[in-house]
């Protein structure tokens, strides 16, 4: 074969070479698919458009990679890590913390924001005797106490009549109503409580049996009762005095289910109550049902400061380091391209402004 028609062939070759780069390059790129999920104030989805701190981040992140992209809702991290790995997304952002667990199934960016864990406790107006006092007056300590003074009353009006009538004139009651049955309900209480100072005691064996039945059914509700109290002072004196992890040892906490907020508390022998996610534990913090929520810094911070403001407050230092970082899929392409523009961002100061934004100036996530 001569020169001539090899030399043809080759360059129709690369004409239709070229003729399908032309067509594949005419036709729109695919949009970056971004995997995002409720995590306030972080990713935020009320209203229209989703908003929140790693929205912000990201829209800068994308004009300087100058690549279009849209967002996909997912149910929480796990689900934006499982459709990274599935590939039905190609980045998730929002609040993704670094692990070497997470690292072995998918591929991390430079840290975004470096913070830990942190303790949300009630603010206290009173005192801890006022608090306790308060706790005292509740429908169900009211009704029990109701219940006592009735049965002791009662008692003390049998223990009476039954005594005045004794022919001895030796009765330990007087015989007029008053002070006879104040002086009845008085014997009522020092045998209910056993502490029987024998200045009074029923000389008839009808009030004998009367007095051994009142401690049996006076006794364990008396001793109840007095639990309560004693555990009540004990909690009023100790709720407030939370300033760090190791004042959590044997309280109530609340966590969310398999977050690192879970592990460490676990390992701190605290009365761990676990919940889907963290407006339950609000919730049980405002009840009173917990002492304190243990969760990401920057999430008790936000809430700390819009909707609990006045209510709970965050104590302490911020404990257990933690990276957020944004997520790709393992041997990502977009990986690299997603380094550089982090870095620009934090040295252009575009990164500190939407933290002060969100977080406030000053506060240290």
């Amino acid at each position: 074969m001569s020169w001539k028609r090899w030399r043809g062939i080759i360059i129709g070759v690369l004409m239709v070479l070229h003729g399908i780069q032309a067509v594949d390059a005419a036709q729109p790129q695919s949009k970056i698919k971004v995997g995002i999920s409720p995590f306030s104030p972080f990713v935020i989805l009320k209203g229209t458009e989703p908003t929140g701190a790693a929205i912000d981040l990201w829209h800068e992140l994308s004009l300087k990679m100058n690549v279009d992209y849209e967002f996909v809702e997912c149910t929480g991290v796990a689900d934006k890590l499982k459709r990274l790995e599935d590939g039905s997304i190609d980045i998730a952002i929002g609040g993704i913390t670094v692990t070497s667990e997470r690292e072995r199934r998918i591929d991390f960016s430079h840290p975004l924001i470096d913070t830990g864990l942190d303790i949300l406790i009630l603010i206290s107006d009173s005192t801890p005797v006022i608090s306790f006092m308060s706790t005292l007056f509740t429908k169900n300590k009211l009704m029990i106490m109701a219940g006592l003074l009735l049965l002791l009353v009662c008692a003390g009006h049998i223990i009476w009549l039954v005594e005045r009538s004794s022919k001895k004139t030796t009765t330990m009651f007087n015989r007029k109503y008053f002070p006879g049955v104040l002086e009845g309900i008085y014997w009522a209480l020092v045998t209910a409580s056993t502490v029987g100072y024998g200045d009074k005691v029923p000389k008839r064996w009808v009030g004998r049996i009367l007095a051994g039945i009142l401690i049996l059914i006076f006794l364990p509700t008396f001793g109840y009762f007095i639990a309560q109290l004693s555990s009540n002072l004990t909690v009023s004196s100790l709720k407030y005095d939370i300033r760090g992890p190791e004042d959590l040892v044997g309280r109530r906490v609340a966590v969310v289910e398999g977050t690192t907020s879970e592990d460490l508390m676990k390992q701190q022998h605290s009365l761990i109550q676990a919940y889907e996610n963290i407006d339950e534990a609000y919730a049980a913090l405002l009840a009173e049902t917990v002492d304190a929520v243990v969760y990401d810094a920057p999430i008790l911070l936000y809430y700390a400061q819009r909707e609990g403001k006045g209510k709970v407050t965050v104590v302490g230092k911020k404990f257990a380091p933690q990276d957020y970082a944004i997520a790709v899929s393992q041997g990502s392409k977009w990986r690299e391209r997603i380094n550089r523009a982090v870095l620009a961002i934090k040295e252009s100061g575009e990164a500190k402004r939407i933290r002060t934004k969100w977080f406030g100036i000053g506060n240290s996530l």
